[in-house]
């Protein structure tokens, strides 16, 4: 499994894209949260939509054209941190595109346009934090998120 080479990374097309990419975070992820968290994500991807607001984002990486994977930023993740943001999230590349590098570039692309807009960046994760440490993330605390233990970070590291 060889890395992809530069996919192209920009903000989520409107239409197909932007349906896809809801659809693979219900999937993955919104299912299991309340009706009220997945309200705010479809709204959030809505407003990503608007080319003048810069939070939220939601980004997507495409292999000949073909979308493979997503990535956001977004004002608020955690529900029992309202306090802390905004937040990258909703990071899912698809299957067969995985262990390419193509999360590794989103995850990078999101950090480049947090740190354009002069912002910190916070994520949780479930279990991929030394991934994140490798790209530059510092652990700020390990708390419990759906009944699961979760560890948040932060970049720059503060």
């Amino acid at each position: 499994m060889s890395a992809v080479t530069d996919p192209d990374i920009s903000p989520l097309r409107e239409g197909r894209e932007s349906e896809l990419a809801a659809e693979w975070i219900y999937q993955e992820w919104a299912r299991f949260e309340s009706e009220a968290t997945w309200a705010q994500n479809r709204q959030d991807i809505a407003r990503s939509q608007v080319v003048s607001v810069s939070v939220p984002k939601f980004f997507g990486a495409r292999v000949g054209g073909e979308l493979a994977g997503i990535a956001s930023i977004v004002p608020h993740d955690l529900p029992t941190r309202p306090e802390l943001g905004p937040w990258l999230a909703n990071v899912l590349v698809l299957p067969a595109w995985r262990r390419k590098g193509i999360g590794g570039a989103l995850v990078k692309h999101v950090m480049a346009y947090a740190t354009a807009l002069g912002t910190p960046l916070y994520l949780y994760t479930f279990d991929q934090v030394d991934l994140y440490r490798r790209l530059g993330w510092q652990t700020t605390e390990q708390a419990r998120y759906v009944d699961r233990p979760i560890t948040i970070m932060r970049f720059p590291p503060g």
